[in-house]
């Protein structure tokens, strides 16, 4: 599986990520091993850097989905566009009534 996030490889070269944890969800963030490559950067303000180098990003959009408003992708661009456009999808779902 090589750097997989978890179960699902993804094509293409690794690269590294950084997803920006709010203080509220940080140290519950640092508890856990998620990944081998993993290295972790408490801020001044409380949050947590969670840096990565992993196979594929759409996998770990998901995890960073699952955060909410607590979490924010960093790095690369192109995980930061994945997950704003999981976002849009997921708001037009819950307009109306």
């Amino acid at each position: 599986m090589g750097n997989a996030w978890h179960l699902i490889p993804e094509p293409g070269p690794d690269q590294q990520v950084v997803v920006r944890f709010a203080k509220k969800v940080a140290q519950n963030v640092a508890e856990v091993a998620w990944h081998k490559t993993q290295r972790l950067e408490f801020n001044a303000d409380g949050t947590l850097d969670f840096h990565a180098k992993v196979s594929g990003l759409h996998e770990i959009s998901w995890w960073v989905l699952g955060y909410g408003d607590q979490a924010e992708a960093l790095r690369p661009a192109e995980l930061r566009r994945i997950v704003a456009r999981h976002a849009q999808h997921m708001a037009k779902q819950y307009q109306g009534d």
